[in-house]
């Protein structure tokens, strides 16, 4: 028996890095938010569009520019008889103003896109965020079940070598046979095998946990929850108002309606004011001058100029072969497909909704089944080492209720395992809040 334990205590302590941490669902979430490539990605674009919205905004206001440059030309430019330009050193600076006064619509209707934009790479983040959440619930559960496998396993272990040392003693008083003491070993030693899977198994759960909440996969996890069963009110059916999905698809609708908003501000008047002020200067004009004597000589006259111009402009667009009329049609034609879309992911989400709470109800019955069975074969296996023992029943009948037993604990545990893998996507069907899985959490506390 000593051989028996110091082998599981090996085992136990071999197969964890020294490093460990304690793991609750909660810290599990909050890791796992904060260290997805997808999240933070879907936290960009939560950026990139309240800068795009900062961006159509600026269309409402007027927009300044300044320029200068700078002209050196030679020769001088003939303009005629005597008549020359000189343009060395010449400048021209000036600064102009344009504010839109109006342009059909385009620039509310690009506010609202981009406010709608906003709303939907939002509702992508949070999507994102349900997503990473209830991949990282499944993998904890799943770490835990293979966990209480090998607890399951340990504990048949030691039941075995029990009944080992109990055949062994029989054996040597000459009250059974050799032939009993090497089944209970060959038993043992199937038993030692499953055990390494399962820790085989445990080993990968963990690197799969490590990578979702990024942590070093040399980390050792201890989870601080257990596969209790919360009580089957605990999430009642709860509609899909509250799934980014269903928002999206809405956002995209309302997106498409504004797009025919936009392809009509194309074909509207626009109305523009222009100001500015402008100066330029070093430009000479050179010339001969000749008197009523006869005298000739050069003069030149240095031109420059100084002030304020303005201008407001009108574009309407007059006749371009129905090129509007049919891009508004086909506008319209995509707000129609938009709700069609809308209507069907509407139907669809419901009926994931209803399908999985209906396998989230079927595992408690499931559950309840397990454990019947479960506290049957304890009750069984019980009564069969009592008899065992009082030499009232074979070591092959032991054996198979023993072997019943390991059978009705495994079931109970998937069956466990798999409500949690239920709730988690009965939850991500209904688009479920951290604040709404968290209530759960401390239902389960209680």
């Amino acid at each position: 028996m000593k051989t028996i334990i110091l082998i599981i205590l090996v085992a136990i302590f071999s197969a964890f890095p020294l490093k460990a941490i304690e793991l609750s669902l909660e810290d599990c979430r909050k890791m796992a938010l904060e260290s997805d490539e997808l999240v933070k990605i879907a936290k960009n674009r939560v950026t990139q569009s309240n800068l795009d919205k900062g961006v159509a905004t600026t269309a409402y206001l007027p927009k300044i520019d300044g320029s200068a440059s700078a002209f050196y030309m030679t020769p001088n430019s003939s303009m005629g008889d005597a008549m020359e330009l000189q343009m060395r050193g010449v400048y021209l600076a000036g600064f102009s103003l344009v504010q839109p006064i109006y342009a059909g619509g385009k620039i509310y209707t690009a506010n609202k896109l981009a406010k709608l934009g906003q709303e939907a790479a939002r509702q992508q983040l949070e999507a994102t965020e349900m997503d990473v959440v209830a991949n990282a619930e499944k993998s904890y559960w799943m770490y835990i079940a293979v966990r209480s496998k090998i607890d399951m396993l340990l504990s048949y272990i030691q039941q075995l070598d029990s009944i080992l040392s109990y055949t062994r003693s029989a054996y040597e008083l000459g009250l059974t046979t050799y032939l009993n003491v090497s089944r209970v070993e060959t038993k043992m030693s199937e038993l030692q095998y499953n055990l390494r899977q399962a820790r085989s198994g445990e080993d990968l759960c963990r690197l799969s946990l490590c990578r979702i909440i990024g942590v070093d996969d040399s980390e050792a996890i201890i989870p601080t929850e257990k596969l209790n069963v919360l009580p089957q009110s605990s999430f009642p059916f709860a509609g899909i108002e509250s799934r980014p999905e269903l928002h999206l698809s809405m956002i995209n609708l309302e997106a498409k309606k504004h797009d025919i908003g936009m392809v009509r501000s194309d074909f509207l008047p626009t109305i523009g004011l222009q100001l500015g002020w402008n100066a330029f200067g070093n430009m000479k004009m050179k010339n001969y001058m000749m008197l009523d004597d006869g005298t000739v000589f050069p003069y030149s006259q240095t031109i420059s100029y100084k002030g304020f111009v303005g201008a407001v402009s009108l574009s309407v667009p007059i006749f371009h072969w129905g090129e509007g009329f049919k891009k508004v049609k086909k506008a319209k034609i995509e707000v129609e497909n938009a709700a069609l879309e809308l209507e069907q992911n509407r139907k669809l989400m419901e009926l994931q909704a209803r399908q999985a709470y209906r396998n989230y109800l079927d595992g408690f019955a499931l559950i309840e089944s397990a454990e019947k069975a479960f506290s049957e074969a304890e009750l069984n296996l019980k009564m069969m080492k009592e008899q065992y023992e009082s030499g009232l029943m074979t070591l092959t009948d032991l054996l198979e209720a023993q072997s019943q037993w390991q059978s009705s604990f495994s079931n109970l545990i998937e069956a466990k395992t798999q409500l949690k893998i239920n709730e988690v996507d009965y939850l991500r069907t209904i688009g479920a809040t951290l604040s709404q899985r968290e209530k759960g959490d401390k239902k389960l506390q209680e």
